[in-house]
């Protein structure tokens, strides 16, 4: 390859060097462990055929001038011999990526045989035509070897790399024949087979990296197939959206039947579509963008075939797929749960009687209200509506009348108030009114027209008897307290004034009353509150209905007595 005459001029030199530096440097980036143990061995042998030539140039140096030149030789010679020997290993490796197998044993021989020929020539020879010979042998080995191993490997898709070493070892191999006749290679054969080689390596590293990307393609192909499959076959329902768009790239067949989508065309959906609400999916996405994963998210759903939204359990995850960004949703649905919240919630915070807001659920949101409309100084009043001689009505009609009462008495109060007006059964017969945002005097209105309204109620017996009834309204305002207790406590003793002063009318527990009340040592409190307040002692209770939380129309007639 290298060649004594690249000695003979300074920049004939220098250019060689600057191409075996290239050649050096893409060895450092071929660094694939499938070539860059050959490559290495090969840019070695090239390195050592580099410095035998600079020996041979010596040699004839000092052959000219008449000085001795045997131990030149010598050293020129073993200098190829170890070229040829790197060159025959770098092939075994091209032949097998490990030296495990027999494709090294030639390699080891031939290294063998141009040793002993060196260890003959030192101290038996001393032959100008065998150190002649020597130097085109062993050489021409080493290329013969290396053309084997890159034509191993022309089988591969990737080859591009193989192909031009092999061409390269071939030319070398053909120059290096023609100087058994005589004709030598010119001195620039060196540096360009330097740049040839540097171009090899380089395309090596790409083929190689090129097959890798390939299998990886296929493999995360098979893998994608996996997870269709699994998907495909997963009991719950499960989509994949691309996270860039909202567009659903996979559907199993439980989430094409949940979502109602045409399974031709899922591709043409946006999982955004489904949403009932558009703020349910800004905190799933919120939640999502945060932790990358959530788990136990419920959704509100709308389907094109579904007359009602539906509750789902949505577990969502970031994952890679064929190349894109995707979210991963798996879901259950719980309406049914849902659905069975909502009615234990309603157990919870309705009267089963007349279905408006009961005690407990009153007095907690209330002062909920109360504190935000005292920090916005706006007023706030409770009404507090009994029915008028109730016990009359269950005595002379019976418990399933004085139930219709109630209902209709409740249904009428509602629908007379507002949206945001709190209406409650307290007990009984007794129903309690709050009212945000209202002061005393528009309060008493209020309670006029609602005494008004009930007043014309009309309720038939099972015998078409028709059945009218009054109500007495106590009322207190925030101009007595800002405490729920003491609201309530207030528009009691309103009640009862109210029932004493004749029933079927309206009164107010004022700023004035609350005061004389208050030297005496305030309103009654919960222990001795029935005792002393009017309202629960003035009949000894007989106006509460048995069927206070049973729904009269499940129970016969026989089985409900009349309190004595």
């Amino acid at each position: 390859m290298a060649n004594f005459e690249i000695f003979s001029n300074s920049s004939q030199v220098y250019i060689t060097i600057f191409a075996f530096i290239c050649m050096a440097f893409a060895t450092f980036f071929s660094r694939d462990k499938k070539i860059f143990t050959p490559i290495v061995l090969l840019t070695l042998a090239i390195m050592f055929d580099f410095f035998a030539a600079w020996r041979e140039a010596e040699v004839v140096q000092a052959y000219s001038m008449g000085y001795g030149f045997r131990g030149k030789i010598i050293s020129e010679l073993l200098l190829t011999v170890i070229s040829m020997s790197l060159m025959s290993l770098s092939a075994s490796y091209f032949l097998s990526p490990s030296l495990k197998d027999f494709s090294s044993i030639p390699a080891w021989i031939l290294a063998g045989i141009g040793f002993a020929s060196v260890f003959l020539y030192a101290f038996m020879w001393g032959d100008w035509g065998v150190v002649n010979t020597m130097r085109i042998i062993f050489p021409l080995v080493g290329f013969l070897y290396l053309c084997i191993g890159f034509a191993f490997n022309l089988g591969g898709e990737h080859n591009r790399g193989y192909i031009i070493g092999l061409v390269v070892v071939t030319i070398l191999l053909l120059t290096t024949t023609m100087e058994f006749f005589g004709t030598y290679a010119p001195w620039y054969i060196a540096p360009v087979s330097y740049i040839l080689f540097t171009i090899d390596f380089l395309v090596l590293e790409n083929d190689i990296l090129s097959d890798r990307i390939e299998q990886s393609e296929h493999n995360i192909s098979q893998i994608n197939r996996r997870i269709e499959d699994i998907i495909k076959s997963s009991p719950f329902p499960i989509l994949i959206t691309r996270i860039s768009d909202d567009k659903i790239i996979l559907a199993n067949t439980n989430a094409i039947k949940l979502f109602g989508m045409n399974e031709q065309s899922v591709a043409n959906y946006h999982f955004k579509e489904f949403f009932a609400d558009s703020n349910n999916r800004q905190l799933l996405l919120e939640a999502i963008e945060e932790r990358k994963e959530v788990q136990d998210f419920e959704v509100l759903i709308k389907t094109p075939n579904a007359s009602t939204p539906f509750w789902l359990l949505t577990s969502a995850k970031i994952i890679d797929y064929n190349y894109d960004v995707v979210l991963y949703l798996a879901f259950q649905d719980i309406t049914t749960r849902k659905s069975r919240e909502a009615m234990l919630q309603n157990q919870a915070t309705r009267d089963p009687l007349t279905s408006i807001y009961n005690r407990r659920y009153f007095e907690t949101e209330v002062k909920k209200q109360i504190t935000k409309l005292t920090q916005e100084r706006k007023p706030y009043s409770v009404l507090m509506i009994d029915a008028d001689h109730f016990k009359n009505i269950n005595d002379t009609y019976g418990h399933k009348v004085g139930d219709k009462v109630l209902i209709e008495l409740a249904t009428k109060v509602e629908k007379e108030l507002r949206e945001k007006d709190i209406v409650a059964r307290f007990g009984g017969e007794e129903f309690v009114v709050f009212l945000p945002e209202i002061n005393s005097a528009q309060a008493i209105r209020v309670a006029d027209r609602l005494r008004e309204s009930i007043a014309s109620i009309v309720v038939y017996t099972d015998a078409k008897k028709p059945v009218k009834f009054t109500v007495s309204i106590g009322v207190s305002s925030s101009e007595v307290s800002n405490n729920i207790d003491i609201l309530i406590k207030a528009s009691d003793k309103a009640l009862y004034k109210a029932k004493q002063g004749g029933r079927n009318r309206v009164e107010l527990f004022t700023r004035k009353e609350y005061m004389s009340f208050e030297k005496k040592g305030g309103l009654p409190t919960s222990e001795n509150r029935d005792k002393q307040h009017p309202v629960y002692n003035k009949e000894n209770n007989a106006e509460i209905s048995l069927l206070d939380g049973v729904n009269a129309k499940d129970i016969p007639n026989s089985t409900i007595e009349k309190k004595q």
